[in-house]
């Protein structure tokens, strides 16, 4: 493990509690409304903005990852072939199986969901109706923003130095000057999908979901500054206010709409990484562990809770089924399977691919380096 993974190693960690929060607010949706503790329903429900973590996570990677790049066309190039390198196979691969196992042979047979197939493959949304893009895999709509910002992004890195006015002022246009002309909403996602856009795929590109790769960006570069604090106990409690803040505003945000998740978030980070340039900021084990798992937990997990579900109803305990209990077997069964199946699908398959291809002499690729997902 190299020296900057090590003291990134709490932000591998905050992954894990990004993925865990998204598979409890997802289970909890199972309960119904007659069970008890409804206030605890609510307040988990609150979880799923997990979402909004892996987004500021992603753009203060993006920054990191860059922040030495000189740019250039090479360099926008190598981003989007990493980027892709570890989303995508993994993502195809889980698209065509689910697809499959739920739609039969109509996945390809059928002319719509053949469609939508190739659509949820590309990142494109199957359907601009609703914020969640009907595609195959449901948490597939993430990844539409994510690849919008990977896009972006890469063209930033072609502009050198100047990437970061490039940045700002696509933000500006983008996120402000657009949705105003629109007469669209600046905070709120749902309203922004709700606006009469000439193209559909505004819907993504000025949807307020997408500042929260900004503030992430920002975050990476406070990280890359002369800022730091230096002195240990001020650090400490520096982190311990910040991660207080970031929990509270979870569950009621200062801030109005995503934007307002994302600040608590981007602060949070922000604040652990200067403090993590001066002292060792120790991550659980575990937590660790769940990020480096991260990606498969949150494609696989919706996918897990259904099977289990269908089984309980085939053993008739349905009963059961619909209690507290069933809460924790259902988060300790998508971490096995995302345990179990992590490693083949966001590594071991794309450097078994790559391997086979050598060997038949497909010289496209044997500039690929294949590099562990993380």
């Amino acid at each position: 493990m190299t020296d900057s993974k090590q003291r990134l190693g709490w932000l591998q960690a905050l992954r894990g509690v990004a993925a865990i929060g998204v598979v409890i607010s997802h289970c909890v949706v199972y309960l119904p409304p007659d069970a008890p503790h409804q206030w605890l329903i609510g307040a988990l429900n609150h979880l799923g903005s997990g979402v909004d973590l892996f987004f500021v996570i992603s753009g203060f990677i993006m920054v990191h990852t860059t922040i030495n790049d000189p740019g250039g066309f090479r360099s926008a190039g190598r981003f989007v072939a990493k980027r892709l390198q570890r989303i995508w196979p993994a993502y195809v691969v889980l698209t065509l199986v689910i697809g499959f196992a739920g739609f039969g042979w109509s996945l390809i047979g059928d002319e719509a969901t053949r469609l939508r197939l190739v659509k949820s493959i590309i990142f494109l949304p199957a359907s601009y109706d609703t914020l969640f893009a009907d595609q195959i895999i449901p948490q597939g709509w993430t990844l539409s923003f994510e690849i919008y910002f990977y896009a972006v992004f890469a063209v930033s890195l072609m502009f050198g130095r100047w990437r970061w006015v490039f940045l700002a002022l696509w933000c500006g246009v983008m996120l402000v000057s657009v949705p105003l002309a629109y007469g669209a909403s600046l905070t709120g996602v749902y309203e922004s999908f709700a606006t009469p856009y000439r193209f559909d795929y505004l819907k993504i590109a000025t949807n307020p979901f997408v500042w929260e790769f900004a503030v992430g960006g920002l975050a990476g570069a406070i990280y890359h500054s002369r800022l730091r604090i230096g002195n240990v106990l001020v650090g400490r409690a520096a982190v311990s206010v910040a991660i207080a803040f970031a929990a509270w505003n979870t569950f009621d945000p200062i801030l109005p709409g995503s934007f307002g998740l994302a600040a608590g978030y981007a602060v949070m980070i922000a604040i652990i990484a200067l403090v993590s340039k001066t002292t060792e900021m120790a991550a659980p084990r575990a937590l660790r562990y769940l990020g480096d798992v991260s990606y498969t937990l949150y494609l696989e997990h919706m996918a897990v809770i259904h099977v289990l579900h269908q089984v309980y109803r085939s053993i008739g305990v349905t009963d059961l089924a619909a209690t507290w209990s069933i809460v924790p077997l259902t988060l300790v069964a998508c971490i096995a399977a995302a345990a179990l199946t992590g490693r083949f699908l966001e590594h071991d398959m794309l450097k078994r691919l790559l391997s086979v291809c050598r060997a038949d002499g497909w010289g496209v690729v044997r500039a690929v380096k294949v590099r562990p997902a993380g």
